[in-house]
């Protein structure tokens, strides 16, 4: 449990935060030398790079939305204490510390430093490395201790949809995240342009009248902007899509919004990367990008995922367990190393019940310290909504 109410980490890490583009061959080159130090440490579960491509140059359309997602990582339950790195250009770490206190994001209650490369290379590696040893210690003595099914925050996303996501897969996100909510604890559904025709299966249950109108703004908003550059975000589908039997917008969002179970309500709509203020379940505006929209989600305070996926996108983030859930039997046996969950087995006749409590099994103890598959195979992205 983290002081300064940033809730439960799943996770005990150090982050090494790339503020722009500039910095991210450097802050690549740093885990690679630090990361090693975590062995030497029981409780200390990894030192992880997080880079992306954005923040090159000041004045960009979307640098609120980058200083509220990384703002939003660097306050993450999930992380120990952070290192933000910049090299003088672009968006600045002393704008970010300013955002934060600005915005009232609990920095004071998280190890962290800013600093920027001066160079030579050699110093400044050097320089980063004690910064991170220095900590070590302290991380170390932060313990795992038991908590409350209502900690977990889930963030429901899928990727690589087919026909059966909507069906077998998504269902079971559903049912699990139904039971965390129950508990008391939160999920966080997204992805604005996937659900596009599928907006009052959203609203089917909603907390008020105020909260429908939020979120039919968000869909409008989104479709605007799309018209901007002359595209309709009807056009979402991918050609992937259309292979595995997605045909058109309205199927995929169908089949997106099963992310919601039927007896959830739609409690609060919230702007990218927006922190959570308590439990319930959320929408959050995204683009249909998986590790843009995932993002966003992570900032917002989830500390677990569940990504489902009919093609089996092996995607995963740096400092949150991601739980893969394949949507048919045939490709899990693809994939049975990179996946977690078959929620094919559905499709073979097993109830989703018995399914879903395996899920949850499966989820509480990965967030007790199990590595997830993607966790065991070493894979991470991260990418900010542009």
């Amino acid at each position: 449990r983290r002081p300064g109410k940033r809730g439960v980490g799943t996770r005990n890490m150090i982050l090494l935060l790339g503020m722009n583009a500039h910095v991210g061959g450097f802050v690549q080159q740093l885990e690679k030398e630090v990361r090693p130090l975590a062995a030497g440490y029981e409780h200390v579960d990894d030192i992880v790079a997080v880079t992306h491509t954005e923040g090159s140059q000041a004045g960009s359309n979307n640098d609120e939305l980058l200083l509220r997602t990384l703002a939003g990582f660097m306050v993450h339950p999930n992380v120990a204490a952070v290192l933000v790195l910049d090299v003088g250009v672009g968006v600045l770490g002393g704008e970010l510390n300013r955002y934060t206190k600005k915005n009232n994001y609990p920095l004071n209650k998280v190890l962290h430093q800013f600093t920027s490369l001066r160079g030579p290379f050699a110093s400044d590696m050097a320089r980063c490395r004690a910064i991170v040893e220095s900590w070590l210690p302290q991380v170390n003595v932060m313990r795992r201790t038991p908590q409350p099914l209502s900690e977990l925050k889930i963030a429901l996303q899928c990727g690589g949809s087919d026909a059966f996501s909507g069906i077998s897969g998504n269902p079971l996100a559903a049912r699990v995240s139904k039971g965390v909510i129950q508990a008391g604890g939160s999920a966080v559904l997204a992805e604005t342009d996937e659900l596009i025709g599928a907006e009052s299966y959203v609203l089917d249950k909603v907390r008020d009248a105020a909260t429908a109108e939020r979120f039919l703004e968000v869909v409008a908003r989104f479709q605007e902007q799309a018209a901007w550059h002359g595209h309709s975000a009807h056009g979402n589908p991918t050609g992937g899509n259309k292979y595995r039997g997605l045909y058109n917008i309205y199927l995929k969002s169908l089949g997106a919004a099963a992310k919601r179970h039927p007896d959830v309500r739609l409690d609060e709509v919230l702007e990218y990367g927006e922190r959570m203020h308590g439990p319930g379940f959320y929408f959050m505006d995204s683009p249909g990008n998986d590790l843009e929209s995932i993002a966003g989600q992570v900032a917002c305070g989830c500390n677990m995922i569940f990504f489902v996926t009919g093609n089996g996108s092996i995607t995963n983030f740096p400092f949150v367990p991601t739980i893969k859930i394949v949507t048919t039997s045939a490709r899990d046996a693809l994939l049975a190393e990179e996946m977690d969950v078959n929620a094919g087995a559905y499709l073979d006749g097993r109830p989703l019940a018995e399914l879903a409590e395996e899920t949850i099994d499966l989820s509480l103890a990965v967030a007790s310290g199990q590595l997830s598959a993607g966790e065991k195979a070493g894979h991470a992205q991260v990418q900010i909504w542009r």
